[in-house]
């Protein structure tokens, strides 16, 4: 393929030389240096055009080097055939050395062959006058026609050699720079990372798939346009970074936030690097870009792992250290409140209340202490559901507040521990009392697929803000004065432990909806 290519290329070389040897014999011929026919125009002019119809019509390489050789071959005998004069003759030369362009020994030899030959034939028709060749012309002549000669013939030995290594290094710099560009490409097009290249003007020069699946812009839709990747809250942060860059500051792995095509965030790794001119001049810059989300999903998971594993050591110790002394605390205490009349009646009131407090952290550390293994049998979930929401009546009645419960799978079976699903119930009924002012109302629907049952609750509160929901599992974390920040952290335990899962959405003013979901045993 190769070697097909430079022959091309030389065949190139060759038709252009004939195009301009073609204006040169015009050119003698008009200006009559030369006793040359009008005809002999007409056929330099029209090989010439075949020669070019055939280079750009793709003819073999092979075909068009022989057709060429011979066309040369023709047209310089017709020149010496209409008239030989000493001056004709130097065409023969020009043949034998334009044609050393194929570097070939066998070519050359051949070419030399045949000008002998139609050196011979011209004689034998008799059109050589032999008197005009008598002087030092025809010397010189000949002198030149053996230099050129053993030129072609030597260059065939040594200069091809030479020849053939430069062209080696050519063609081994071209396939270089072709294989890098070919390998640039495929890291563009392969690359896991979203990469964009941007102008000077912040507008997308190139994009590659990974960008495209991770911001959600096509590569027609980003293309020439200034694209809206960064959240309005941190354009400012996005400007100084562009200038800064623009000072050929580069930035490495930082985290940002940025945004997709919908207008989702996400949280984002990101390096920035001018893109430089050999002449040291930013041209334009790159952005390459990773979805780290599920890396700091990670980090929270395992934040969240380390604080419940603390509380979880806390809990073995306090519960048993502190309950002990606190019984004894408690019960003087109630012995002090059974005289209404003591000076000290309020006091003790309010030591016996806080001592209570103090129990119920107790009772939630314990739950979150290490786990023992659970003995879970099959209950009846909506059942259970049912006890808690009688459990509250008396709340409910006093807020005015109604409790909406669809009963369609009112016999559906899990496998898990009766008390501490009523307790997760309890508590987020607690939560949903809290949140609604009077004349509420709590929706519970139940529904159910294949393998799980859904349990949805629905209030009418005031709403859970963003920032206290992304809060909302974390220990001691809480927005009520009496809290302790472990009721939710409790709920997820239990559900995790019964291999469910808890959903919350809220808007604040309008309401929250809590969407748990556990594997179905059985349908009675």
């Amino acid at each position: 393929m190769q070697q097909n290519e430079i022959l091309n290329k030389r065949n190139l070389l060759m038709v252009i030389t004939y195009f301009f040897s073609t204006l040169i014999f015009t050119t003698v011929i008009v200006s009559q240096l030369f006793n040359q026919p009008y005809y002999f125009l007409g056929i330099s002019i029209g090989s010439c055009l075949i020669l070019f119809a055939l280079y750009y019509v793709k003819t073999p390489p092979k075909v068009l080097q022989i057709i060429l050789i011979c066309t040369w071959h023709m047209i310089v005998f017709l020149f010496n055939y209409q008239n030989v004069t000493i001056l004709s003759f130097y065409t023969f030369i020009w043949l034998i050395a334009i044609l050393t362009i194929y570097r070939s020994f066998i070519i050359t030899f051949i070419n030399i062959a045949l000008v002998f030959i139609e050196i011979f034939i011209l004689d034998k028709l008799s059109m050589i006058p032999y008197l005009s060749f008598k002087s030092d012309g025809y010397l010189l002549l000949l002198g030149f026609l053996i230099a050129v000669c053993i030129m072609s013939i030597g260059q065939s030995y040594f200069i091809k050699n030479i020849w053939l290594k430069l062209e080696k290094s050519a063609i081994d710099r071209e396939y270089y720079l072709n294989s890098k560009h070919a390998y640039l490409h495929l890291f563009f097009e392969q690359a896991n990372d979203a990469i964009a290249v941007f102008d000077l003007e912040d507008r997308v020069i190139a994009v590659n798939p990974a960008f495209e699946k991770l911001y959600g812009w096509t590569k027609d839709e980003a293309i020439g346009r200034k694209l809206p990747l960064v959240p309005p809250e941190h354009k400012e942060e996005a400007k100084k970074r562009i200038n800064m860059l623009k000072q050929r500051q580069s930035f490495h792995l930082f985290e940002s936030i940025d945004m997709k095509k919908d207008g989702t965030v996400f949280d984002a790794q990101i390096s920035l690097s001018p893109i430089l001119s050999p002449h040291g001049e930013i041209i334009a810059s790159s952005v390459i870009s990773r979805d780290i989300s599920y890396i700091k999903e990670n980090e929270n998971l395992i934040l969240q792992s380390e604080k419940l594993k603390l509380v979880g050591e806390l809990a073995a110790g306090v519960a048993h250290e502190i309950r002990n002394p606190m019984t004894v605390i408690s019960g003087y205490v109630q012995m002090m409140n059974e005289n209404p009349n003591s000076p000290y009646y309020e006091y003790t009131k309010l030591i016996q209340s806080e001592t209570e407090r103090i129990e119920l952290i107790l009772s939630e550390f314990l739950v979150l202490s290490k786990p023992q293994p659970n003995q879970f049998i099959p209950i009846n979930l909506v059942e259970a559901l049912t006890e808690v929401a009688n459990f509250f009546q008396y709340e409910l009645q006093q807020k005015s507040i109604t409790v909406n419960i669809s009963n369609e799978y009112s016999h559906m079976t899990i496998l898990g521990n009766k008390n501490q699903i009523k307790q997760v119930f309890i508590n987020l009924f607690k939560n949903a009392i809290e949140a609604i002012s009077d004349g509420g109302i709590i929706t519970v629907e139940v529904c159910k697929d294949e393998k799980d049952i859904y349990i949805s609750i629905v209030d009418t509160g005031c709403g859970i803000s963003p920032q206290v929901l992304d809060r909302i599992f974390e220990p001691f974390y809480t927005t009520k004065t009496a809290g302790t920040g472990l009721g939710m952290v409790i709920i997820n335990k239990i559900i995790q432990d019964h291999n469910g899962t808890i959903k919350i959405n809220s808007q604040l003013n309008v309401g929250t909806e809590i969407l748990l979901s556990f594997p179905v045993l059985m349908e009675n």
